[in-house]
């Protein structure tokens, strides 16, 4: 992986051969004071004035060049790394790079003096890499080349095992590195912008030429042509989200010649599709085989999505009855790398004793553990797991904290309706019925045409026993509403039933019994024999004049 922007020189070449234009020379030069003095502001400085220099366009092109060729002997032959690091800081003094390989050179002959020279320049640089950005793609850390972003990993210590381009309206071009870190531990994700590059091959594509615009797409599309692992990546990821399977397999196949971890795990995925719609038992094999290879090779580099991936695959039956069994070691394989997705699955497992020994309290451990890590569908779980254990006011404060950040993030009607919940009922938080019908409130606000989130919050406004949460007509105007208008809930007894229910929270039994009929008649005519007694006691009630009250929520 450490080599995989070794074919980027070339790529890259004839996209920035002879874009010349650029602002004035900058003011700050790499004099003797100011290579003597590794200092951050110098270093940013330096780096600004290297992108600012003219002629700038043919300076990128081989500083990649001689980048890329260091990449490819840093590991394994230090002593080719001293005259191509003097080259890199020739160019840029402020190269990461550059130091970097110095750092490794003078280490291998022994001189101290030297190593610690360049050793310090790497450690200010890196400073002025991340500044005070947090490295995630919303914040990324900034990089002059893609070269730049894979050695900040191996200043870091961690080895570099994949690599994706990717795009948000912020940062048009950056690269996200995985780096596996050297003890067992999750792969960290780092995110670089690749500001200079994105201008310089807009500023020379060309677009009347060629009659289309200029776009990130383009510059992953040349990369990937090219055979730049990142961006033939990308571009499979792209094909994939468009459904164009086949032409994205071949890109990612493309991209995992140097053991791109993110293109493995892509490729698993789409081979384990196409085995659940194969036609005959060897193109089923077939696709099996192909899961499984690039799975393994994906947890061999540290995937913890690999191993929650084919653990998945095997629990459910893919690889068939005999290999369930494996899947348990490689989930809580994945959840000791901090994989919130196989923790939450743990967490289901024991709560059902599916695969396992039934254990409440190991379940609520693996819920936590997950929504610790920002996993949305986990701090929902665990919700609904105070709620059904009976958890008290004082069960996990952090459950109410955890669900209203969601709402902040993601704006999710299913967790206002939960934060309705634990309130409701005191769960987790002081029992407050305000606050409760504020949060249904706000979810069928959020959510007017989404069915079962209108259903929750009437059918809980309708029936609870708690007399003071009822809130009969604002359920049966939003209820109405939605039957009114979605011909799908039209036909569903249980909206059906909680409609009629609103009607006899009202007070008018006569339309209650109307619609619990039409109820009755929907559920036979489906044959759903399970909802058939429920249906006939809310009937009976209504004609007796009575409404539906139950323990919810």
């Amino acid at each position: 992986m450490r080599n995989l922007q070794f074919l980027l020189a070339a790529g890259l070449a004839a996209l920035l051969l002879g874009c010349q234009s650029a602002p004035p020379p900058p003011a700050l030069e790499a004099t003797d004071a100011v290579i003597d003095n590794p200092d951050p502001t110098a270093a940013a400085q330096l780096r600004s004035a290297f992108l600012a220099k003219e002629g700038f366009a043919g300076r990128l092109e081989r500083l990649i060049e001689l980048e890329s060729q260091t990449l490819d002997l840093v590991e394994y032959e230090p002593l080719k790394l001293g005259a191509l690091g003097s080259a890199i800081l020739d160019l840029n003094y402020a190269s990461l790079s550059g130091h970097y390989a110095l750092g490794r050179f003078y280490h291998h002959v022994d001189a101290a003096e030297a190593m610690d020279h360049h050793s310090a320049w790497a450690k200010t640089i890196k400073a002025a890499m991340v500044a005070d950005a947090s490295g995630d793609a919303d914040d990324p850390y900034t990089a002059i080349t893609p070269m730049e972003a894979q050695f900040y990993l191996l200043a870091e210590g961690l080895d570099p095992v994949g690599a994706i381009y990717k795009s948000n309206e912020a940062t048009p071009f950056m690269l996200m590195v995985l780096g596996r870190p050297p003890q067992e531990g999750p792969l960290l994700p780092l995110h670089f912008a690749l500001e200079s590059l994105h201008k310089v091959a807009k500023a020379q594509f060309p677009s009347q030429a060629l009659g289309e615009e200029f776009s990130p797409l383009t510059l992953m599309g040349i990369l990937a042509r090219q055979g730049d692992p990142a961006a033939q990546t990308a571009l499979g990821a792209l094909l994939v989200a468009r459904d164009r399977i086949e032409d994205a397999a071949g890109w990612l196949q493309a991209g995992t010649r140097m053991d791109n971890v993110i293109a493995h795990n892509i490729l698993a995925r789409i081979h384990a599709v196409k085995s659940k719609q194969a036609e005959t038992p060897k193109d089923r094999q077939a696709a099996l085989d192909n899961v499984l290879e690039h799975y393994l090779r994906a947890i061999a580099l540290g995937s913890s999505n690999a191993m929650y991936g084919l653990a998945a695959l095997y629990l459910d039956g893919l690889f068939g009855a005999e290999n369930t069994a494996s899947a348990l070691p490689l989930l809580r394989q994945a959840g000791d790398l901090n994989n919130s997705d196989a923790l939450l699955y743990l967490a289901y497992l024991h709560y059902a004793g599916q695969h396992v020994e039934q254990d409440r309290n190991k379940a609520r451990d693996y819920f936590a553990r997950s929504a610790v890590l920002n996993n949305n569908a986990a701090r929902l779980g665990y919700a609904r797991y105070l709620m059904r254990e009976g958890g008290g006011v004082n069960s996990d404060d952090r459950a109410v904290r955890w669900l209203e950040e969601v709402v902040r993030n993601t704006a999710s009607p299913a967790a206002m309706v939960m934060l309705g919940n634990l309130h409701a009922r005191g769960v987790a938080t002081k029992q407050n019925f305000r606050t409760a019908y504020r949060w249904y409130r706000d979810a069928a606000k959020a959510a007017p045409d989404q069915a079962d989130i209108i259903n929750e919050v009437a059918w809980t406004l309708t029936v609870s026993d708690l007399k003071r949460l009822r809130r009969g007509r604002f359920a049966n105007r939003i209820m109405t509403r939605l039957m009114q208008s979605d011909e799908e809930a039209q036909g569903k007894p249980e909206y059906l039933d909680t409609w009629a229910a609103t009607y006899a929270a009202t007070g008018d039994f006569s339309e209650a019994v109307r619609v619990q009929e039409l109820a009755l008649r929907e559920a036979m005519n489906a044959q759903r024999e399970d909802v058939l007694d429920i249906l006939q006691q809310h009937l009976d009630l209504f004609r007796e004049g009575k409404p539906v009250i139950e323990q919810v929520p």
